[in-house]
């Protein structure tokens, strides 16, 4: 590393309880959607985790970082923050949801910002997916699956800045 280069470590949360798994994994299926840039998904957890999650009436969707949030979608099937570190961070939801954020809110990490439907959250290999559409500055990306509560550690990445 040079003198005038530094890398930072970040964390990112579960938006929703359920299973969380590699961006890679969506972008593998011939009739999957493709997504850009690097990220991680969350769809409804098997078992007694689902059982449990699946009991109550709509889920709760939280914010995946500290962030301002920078747009959210009008059908509320998604939202962008822009993190402390500048990096835009997306967030899109296989369904209409719920908004209580708009433009120019701050947020913090794990705090509720809209709420699904059971329905549309179970229905899709995807409920939510959180991607950097601009990953120039990402240097690594750890997605730590498997099944996480909202509001738990999804991810850790590093950036890296020149000073």
């Amino acid at each position: 590393m040079q003198e005038n280069e530094y890398y930072s470590e970040r964390r990112l949360v579960s938006p929703a309880g359920g299973r969380v798994f590699p961006l890679q994994e969506l972008n593998g299926g011939e009739n999957s959607r493709r997504y850009s840039g690097e990220g991680f998904g969350v769809c409804a957890a098997g078992g007694i985790a689902g059982f449990l999650l699946g009991s109550l009436p709509a889920v709760e969707i939280c914010a995946p970082a500290d962030g301002a949030v920078i747009s959210v979608l009008e059908d509320g099937s998604g939202f962008s923050l822009r993190t402390g570190d500048g990096l835009e961070l997306a967030v899109e939801l296989c369904g209409a949801s719920e908004m209580m954020i708009r433009a120019g809110d701050l947020v913090a990490a794990g705090k509720c910002v809209c709420r699904m439907s059971q329905e549309d959250f179970r229905g899709s290999p995807a409920a939510a997916v959180v991607t950097f559409p601009d990953c120039s500055l990402i240097t690594e990306l750890h997605v730590h699956s498997g099944v996480r509560l909202a509001g738990k550690t999804a991810a850790e990445y590093r950036v890296h800045r020149e000073i």
